[in-house]
């Protein structure tokens, strides 16, 4: 029978093999299944936002993350907030980032403090843009590659938000201006990495207004 499947290679950083192969040895699965999956997930997207499955799955992540390493592990979380316009909010650093050098313009974000998403997505963003926001969903998350240090792994969880009025926009926290600008104008203010998937929904915002 001919086979139904095509066959696809890549490498992968010596690190980042060790530990899918943590991750696969703790769930007994095969290198196509986790694969399978990965990829699965990146093009089915995710338009809701985070149940609690979703969550737990990151949770999960993040604890084996933890457990497999000697590294620290920082949760941060990143606000991408629109307006009724589909523009973004974006901010300026008021000292240099102590993880990430060359940080200067970014999503308002901060450190999770709690398990209650929702709760510090809000508080996150009135800290550093002075809104309160609606929190739509889950748009990303990742172990951030910018990180300067080899003792530290930060993963970022991208979440998007919405704000029916603008006018109390004021920042704050670690952010001494605010910017409204079209979603891919990130990339003229940005000067570290941008994820695939954020980028994929920053032009999915652009082209749907």
């Amino acid at each position: 029978m001919p086979r139904k499947t095509k066959i696809v290679g890549f490498s992968l950083p010596p690190q980042i093999n060790n530990e899918v192969e943590e991750y696969l040895k703790k769930t007994h699965k095969t290198r196509s299944e986790f694969f399978r999956e990965m990829i699965y997930s990146f093009f089915s997207g995710n338009t809701n936002i985070p149940t609690e499955k979703d969550l737990a799955m990151i949770l999960k992540s993040y604890w084996d993350l933890k457990s497999s390493t000697k590294l620290e592990i920082v949760p941060i979380i990143l606000a991408i907030i629109t307006d009724p316009d589909g523009n973004i909010v974006i901010g300026g650093r008021k000292e240099k980032d102590k993880w990430v050098e060359n940080l200067s313009w970014v999503f308002p974000g901060g450190r999770l403090n709690s398990l209650e998403m929702e709760d510090e997505v809000r508080r996150i963003a009135k800290e550093e843009t002075g809104l309160d926001v609606d929190v739509k969903q889950l748009v990303s998350s990742r172990i951030h590659p910018d990180c300067g240090f080899k003792d530290i792994q930060i993963v970022a969880l991208y979440f998007h938000c919405t704000v029916k009025n603008i006018k109390n926009t004021k920042p704050g926290g670690s952010l001494d201006c605010l910017e409204w600008i079209k979603p891919l104008s990130v990339f003229k203010y940005f000067t570290t990495s941008t994820c695939d998937e954020v980028t994929k929904f920053l032009t999915m915002i652009q082209k749907s207004k």
